[in-house]
């Protein structure tokens, strides 16, 4: 089984050895002459460059089957910009590359980094275009004898991923990203309730999806770092302008979801009692567009007509429905 883990000083050699082959196996035949030269003299022999690594000051992740290190990939510079990546040919399309690189994004993107750059190989560049990696000048040919495009990469939020329990694993993933079988991301709904029995529900802005012009309740991803209550005030305040009470809300339901394409995530219901009135709402515009105080019997005529969201996305809607009118 491959195991991934930050290097440790003692890694750093072993893992720019291998990129060093690695260079000479499958870059060198785009280059000229001179190119491994100015490699080695700028990497795997720049006793200043692999310092840095050794004494943690830049990151390095790496791959590793059983002790032997099969993969690796470090930023230097400004911590925005890939220096290397590389993975021994006998371990090719088996994922490790993307893995290597999730990491790194995750990692990069959770110390504040909005924009992260490389310079990618002729070999490199259908992978880096593939992950999602943008082209951001033509190709470069300096005499050093390298050929390499600039790109860039714009993350996404980044989610904890969790066990079926709901604790943390320690990893994380980035929104739109694939994840693994068995782990799990938290998804929150936030229900606002009024003291006159009605629920505040909100439409959604049209952006290109099939939920287009839907109503809702106010809901979404938590991001890391985010407990389910967090995530459900911050979702208020983003998509609505509402500052909920934290101690005005109830946590009713936790359900396992599972989507077609075998993407998972614990979904959280939590009931806030709130009163305000419509013109209290401020809609943030890439997300919602109108709002209205409905009951109970308006919800379900909206999701038979198929104007709100339909009871798939909300399977316990009846159960709380009938709590709510009992209190």
């Amino acid at each position: 089984m491959i195991t991934y883990r930050k290097a440790a000083a003692d890694d750093v050699r072993p893992a720019l050895d291998l990129v060093l082959n690695m260079f000479v196996k499958f870059q060198m035949p785009d280059y000229e002459p001179q190119a491994l030269e100015y490699f080695k003299a700028a990497r795997t022999e720049n006793e200043n460059y692999i310092g840095d690594y050794e004494a943690g000051k830049n990151m390095m992740f790496i791959a590793l089957d059983g002790e032997k290190i099969v993969g690796m990939i470090n930023e230097h510079g400004n911590n925005r910009h890939i220096s290397e990546m590389a993975v021994d040919g006998a371990y090719h399309r088996r994922g490790i590359a993307t893995e290597l690189m999730n990491r790194m994004v995750c990692t990069l993107k959770l110390q504040g980094v909005d924009k992260i750059s490389l310079t990618a190989s002729p070999y490199g560049l259908p992978f880096y275009l593939n992950y999602g990696f943008k082209p951001i000048d033509i190709v470069q040919r300096p005499k050093t004898g390298f050929v390499f495009t600039p790109m860039e990469y714009t993350p996404n939020e980044i989610w904890d991923v969790l066990d079926e329990y709901g604790n943390k694993t320690g990893r994380y993933a980035e929104r739109g990203r694939k994840m693994a079988a068995g782990d799990y991301h938290l998804v929150v709904h936030v229900w606002k309730h009024n003291s006159k029995g009605e629920w505040l529900i909100d439409k959604r802005t049209i952006r290109g999806t099939s939920m287009d012009g839907k109503w809702e309740t106010t809901g979404g991803a938590a991001i890391a770092g985010d407990d389910s209550l967090t995530a459900a005030l911050r979702e208020a305040k983003e998509e609505l302008g509402l500052d909920l009470g934290p101690k005005k809300g109830l946590l009713f339901r936790r359900t396992a979801q599972h989507g077609n394409d075998g993407h998972s995530w614990l979904q959280d219901a939590w009931v806030f009692e709130h009163d305000c009135s419509i013109e209290a709402v401020r809609f943030q515009e890439s997300e919602t567009c109108d709002a209205m105080w409905a009951t109970t019997d308006k919800i379900r005529e909206m999701m038979a007509a198929g104007e709100f969201l339909s009871e798939w996305f909300y399977p316990y809607f009846e159960e709380m429905a009938e709590r709510w009118r009992l209190l």
